[in-house]
């Protein structure tokens, strides 16, 4: 393919061993190449930030609008948040895609060709906010856990009752 540099998908990405990655509206070839790196864990939504390397695939404007603050609020102070649109069939651009990260406090600093007809640009938070807001990068006290329960048993019926 032309443009591509033929190095791993993961490797292009920055993806490492012991990673999270989340990928949005990732196409299946995406996944399967990701899925063939070491020790990465993949996710499909943002539940449980903080989050190394995020993956968002858009076509359009608006939806790149909508979730990019939310994006960008539970990435790791040090990880990577990747916009990836198809080359010929959307609105957006590298400038659209820079402007909307600069109003959020990030910039760019990689911008690649992925397989299948996609283009991407990597986006980071800027220094001086990462240092302010690397508070998010302390892992979080667990909450206390239920113990499991029979199956059948009184209490797990009325744990049953008490989630409807």
């Amino acid at each position: 393919m032309a443009g591509y540099s033929g190095s791993p998908l993961p490797k292009t990405l920055g993806i490492k061993a012991g990673h999270k990655v989340c990928l949005l509206n990732a196409p299946g070839h995406v996944e399967r190449h990701i899925h063939a790196a070491d020790d990465v864990r993949i996710a499909h939504d943002l539940r449980l930030p903080p989050v190394d390397v995020v993956v968002l695939f858009v076509d359009c404007v608006a939806d790149l609008e909508k979730r990019f603050a939310d994006i960008a609020a539970r990435l790791h102070p040090s990880g990577g948040f990747w916009v990836a649109w198809r080359r010929r069939a959307t609105d957006i651009t590298e400038d659209v895609v820079r402007r909307i990260a600069l109003a959020v406090g990030m910039v760019d600093n990689k911008a690649v060709s992925i397989r299948g007809g996609w283009s991407g640009l990597r986006l980071v938070l800027r220094p001086e906010i990462r240092d302010a807001i690397a508070y998010r990068a302390v892992p979080m006290i667990p909450r206390r856990t239920r113990r499991p329960t029979a199956p059948g048993s009184a209490m797990h019926r009325a744990r049953a009752r008490s989630t409807k």
